[in-house]
């Protein structure tokens, strides 16, 4: 019996020691061996942002949300930051160099002490000119309207079944009628759950929900007649118009479980189109959204537990190795619904467990750039080696160079999603890690001598899924105005496009999802262009006079 106590401890000792030297090798080695010029790599500086989230391991999920909003319409956002269960959210603003609390200023509501927050995304659903917030609770979701006054709250009726838990969320006009509608990705009560590795069994987990405005802010779930039913537990999701159609198609990203795309019939339903992880499974948890190639068509990268699990163990209950990816995805949009996985050749498939992430130029070279947030609350190695997050930058060749380091911006917590934005108004943007039971980490860009544009179409219900084209003499650059990017968090509303050393943009062209078009030509570079729809903008000026 000794005997045999001596072989199980010795294994045991064995496999810690495996699983220990994962950990190590991820957070002391760079996984690939890439040069970058030294002026291609962003520098930041460090500046005061006093949050620290309050995680409770026992009753909630391991997320935070964080979101970006303008809520004065100053072109700078303010930051929102969600609390844990027994921690009020937050609101900071910059000022004098730094970010200021002032969650007490603009009237935010209190949450309590009884809810976690566990997902933010910021739109106009009055359509009165002022940016509005949705945060997700275990209890269902809450609207804070926004005016010249401070915000005020709504509770919404949520329907969700008993197994559910709200997180990620994504507002769009699914069926162009006028009104802001929302898909929201659920997750398994923490009480509920059973593993983190469980795959096979198609019994376990939550039911996401597509909730149908009707046009008071009163929601109904048409997720059954809309194709969209199914058990699996999701912490993010973006409405977004994948085939230049103008109808707002769906990205689903679930954990331990597939990425799921599904095309807008237009008729209230969707369609499932198969994608490189359609069949098989993995961790994806987190969704960048860009146009990366800058060849028109939208493209997207998923977060993955990547190198820092062995294989034997990240794979859980799955049977068939040839049906598991703990890779890094970058989805490669070809045209007509169809992907492919580009992440090996664009040298990031290889990377660790990961986080929400996002697509932006953080050099203004004309490149999106892909920064990734790291380390997990709930996994024990990390208390130990804690991986940096990434910055990687994007070089010509659409290879990506890691610049976390040489950046200033390794994250030593444990991060759930980057944010940027300019938050100084320098025409190069500014870096926040969020971060979940540590502090959140804020960064400005020192900048450089390239030229860029920035573009806002606002937050109103017509432009949200707006398709934003830059031309110059030299390119074409695109991107889309999206909610949901990161994970259970919001980016900016102003697309941010870099020009190199290029002095003159030809034109911006905005393609609305009601399939209207607006052209400006011959707009001035460095500056934020303001683009609304007629109707939009006539509105919105009532409703500022009105609020006096």
């Amino acid at each position: 019996m000794k005997r045999v106590l001596k072989i199980l401890g010795l294994i045991i000792l064995v496999a810690l020691v495996v699983v220990l030297g994962f950990f190590w090798r991820d957070s002391a080695f760079d996984k690939y061996d890439v040069t970058i010029e030294e002026d291609k790599i962003p520098k930041f500086t460090q500046v005061e942002l006093p949050f620290s989230h309050e995680y409770n391991s026992e009753k909630s999920l391991p997320i935070a949300p964080s979101c970006l909003i303008d809520i004065d319409n100053d072109y700078v956002d303010e930051v929102f930051f969600g609390g844990g269960m027994n921690q009020e959210d937050r609101l900071f603003a910059f000022r004098g160099g730094k970010f200021v609390d002032v969650s007490a200023e603009v009237n935010l509501p209190k949450k309590g002490t009884e809810t976690t927050s566990l997902g933010a995304v910021s739109a106009d659903f009055d359509d009165n000119g002022f940016t509005d917030l949705i945060i997700s609770r275990e209890d269902g979701l809450y609207l804070y309207y926004n005016s010249a006054k401070g915000f005020t709250q709504k509770a919404i009726k949520t329907p969700m079944n008993e197994k559910s838990t709200p997180t990620g969320i994504t507002v769009g006009d699914i069926d162009k009628d006028g009104d802001l509608d929302i898909f929201l990705a659920t997750y398994i009560k923490k009480e509920l759950m059973e593993g983190q590795s469980i795959f096979m069994d198609k019994t376990y987990g939550s039911t996401s929900e597509l909730l149908l405005n009707d046009g008071n802010e009163n929601f109904t779930s048409i997720t059954k007649s809309a194709g969209l039913d199914y058990i699996h537990n999701t912490f993010t999701a973006t409405l977004v118009d994948i085939d230049n159609d103008t109808w707002l198609d769906l990205v689903v990203v679930h954990d331990t479980g597939e990425v799921r795309t599904y095309r807008n019939n237009g008729d209230l339903t969707y369609t499932r189109k198969d994608n490189p992880l359609s069949g098989k499974y993995g961790f994806p948890m987190g969704v960048a959204v860009g146009d990366y190639n800058n060849d028109g068509l939208i493209d997207f990268m998923f977060s993955n537990t990547g190198s820092t699990l062995p294989r034997f163990i990240a794979k859980g209950d799955i049977d068939d190795d040839s049906k598991f990816n703990e890779k890094w995805l970058l989805f490669e949009n070809t045209g007509n619904f169809t992907f492919k996985d580009v992440a090996k050749e664009t040298k990031i498939e290889g990377y660790e467990f990961s986080w929400g992430c996002v697509f932006a130029d953080m050099n203004n070279d004309g490149l999106q750039d892909l920064i990734v947030a790291e380390n997990y609350v709930a996994l024990p190695p990390n208390m130990l080696f804690r991986l940096p997050s990434r910055l990687l930058i994007q070089k010509e060749d659409h290879t990506f160079a890691a610049t976390e380091s040489a950046s200033g911006v390794k994250n030593p917590h444990y991060a759930m999603t980057p944010l940027v934005s300019d938050f100084n108004e320098d025409g190069y943007l500014d870096l926040i890690w969020a971060n979940i039971d540590t502090p959140s980490l804020a960064y400005l860009n020192e900048g450089g001598k390239l030229n860029c544009i920035g573009v806002d179409v606002g937050e109103q219900v017509a432009s949200i899924g707006a398709r934003v084209t830059v031309e110059t003499a030299n390119r074409k650059l695109t991107d889309h105005h999206i909610t949901g990017e990161g994970l259970a968090s919001d980016q900016t509303a102003y697309l941010h496009f870099g020009l190199g050393e290029e002095e003159v943009v030809k034109r911006v062209i905005v393609n609305y999802i009601d399939g209207s078009k607006k052209v400006i030509e011959n707009p001035a570079i460095n500056t934020i262009l303001k683009v609304e729809k007629a109707a939009t903008a006539e509105k919105a000026k009532e409703n500022m006079n009105d609020e006096g």
